[in-house]
């Protein structure tokens, strides 16, 4: 797709930075100076994430989880984004971000129980695995028909406003969302309205298979807000701190400005899902590119320049990352799956005759020797 990456000349090409691949400030936006308590529990959520990933997709190669839907590479747009935000703000995530519930409080048991399909689970175990939410903590559960939520975003951010509330509200999706017609629905009520909400486009190079020359004519996705009268941006997304610099930023010029788009330059490094072969469209010379522009990489070094970090920190995250992964693995894999009558439930209020007539029919199949 890049002859070049695109964010070894930031400035260049409009792209908001604080730090290089050295970890060293050479960007256009000054460090925001998170306190060094976030800047450490950031870097460390990042590396779970990372790990999680990396267990996650074993465990689908092994037969033990059903899909995959890798996140390797793009662990800094999410998490720094959250972290800009604050706990009461609500968040509307994709399917690449479970960063966003590990920051808002959620144990790590429950997004394993949530992989697994299990009940214990506030989505009980219906779902696809990675497609997690928790209203408890103000993050909706992702669907997988990508962007088709940002109209109900809008609409949420727009009823705070109207009712005087201070809540903020964050819409992440891919770059493929840009081509459904929810994102342009969404842009144009965002325009009018000016409700306050941040969108972050995450550019991760490729719609599944189809590459940015092919997914819009426009030069950028960030310039789409110009047509809808809408502030935006672009920022290195494998740049945590700009990511939270930017992203902060837009939060606090919501109640006046209403929405920004901001679209994040990064690179899914992986399989799109654990049922793609990258292969067949994409060359490894392009990924090999992205490489030294790892987010974990430059945030490590950022804060090891910092004198907050070392390599015997580093070790000692990983042993833990590990061990709390495998804990988490073996309690989800000794829980329930739910009963296939559930499937029933919470669809209405109280179910309609012809649920009614469907469910005692599964029942009644169940019972029925094999």
């Amino acid at each position: 797709m890049y002859p070049v990456c695109p964010l070894e000349n930031a400035s260049a090409n409009g792209i908001r930075q604080v730090i290089d691949t050295e970890g060293k400030l050479a960007g256009d936006l000054p460090d925001p100076e998170i306190p060094d308590d976030q800047l450490i529990h950031l870097y460390e959520t990042m590396v779970l994430v990372r790990a999680i990933d990396d267990r996650g997709w074993t465990l689908q190669r092994s037969g033990r989880v059903e899909f995959w839907i890798p996140h390797r590479g793009l662990e800094a747009v999410h998490n720094a984004a959250t972290l800009a935000f604050d706990a009461k703000d609500w968040i509307w995530m994709g399917y690449r971000h479970p960063g966003v519930m590990l920051l808002r409080g959620v144990p790590l048991l429950q997004l394993f129980t949530q992989f697994f399909g299990r009940v214990g689970e506030p989505l009980k175990g219906r779902r696809l695995p990675t497609m997690m939410g928790d209203g408890r903590v103000n993050v909706v559960p992702m669907t997988t028909q990508v962007g088709s939520y940002i109209p109900h975003a809008c609409g949420a951010a727009w009823g705070a406003k109207l009712k005087g509330h201070d809540t903020r509200f964050l819409a992440i999706f891919g770059d493929g969302a840009s081509s459904r017609g929810e994102f342009h629905s969404g842009m144009n009520f965002a325009g009018i309205h000016k409700p306050p909400i941040v969108f972050i486009c995450e550019n991760n190079g490729w719609a599944i298979s189809t590459p940015q020359s092919l997914q819009t004519a426009s030069t950028t996705f960030a310039e789409k807000g110009d047509a809808y009268g809408i502030r935006n941006l672009r920022v290195d997304g494998n740049d945590p701190l700009a990511v939270y610099s930017v992203v902060r930023e837009a939060r606090a010029l919501a109640p006046e400005r209403g929405a920004t788009l901001i679209e994040a330059i990064t690179y899914r490094m992986g399989f799109h899902t654990s049922s793609d072969n990258p292969d067949l469209y994409r060359k490894p010379e392009e990924v090999e590119i992205w490489e030294p522009w790892d987010p974990l990489n430059r945030m490590r070094k950022y804060l090891e320049r910092r004198k907050l970090w070392d390599g015997n920190k580093e070790e000692a995250l990983w042993v833990r990352c590990k061990s709390d992964i495998s804990d988490a693995v073996n309690q989800a894999e000794t829980l329930d799956f739910p009963h296939p009558s559930s499937m029933f439930d919470d669809t209405f209020h109280e179910l309609t005759w012809m649920l009614e007539e469907q469910r005692a029919q599964l029942l009644a199949d169940l019972e029925e020797p094999i």
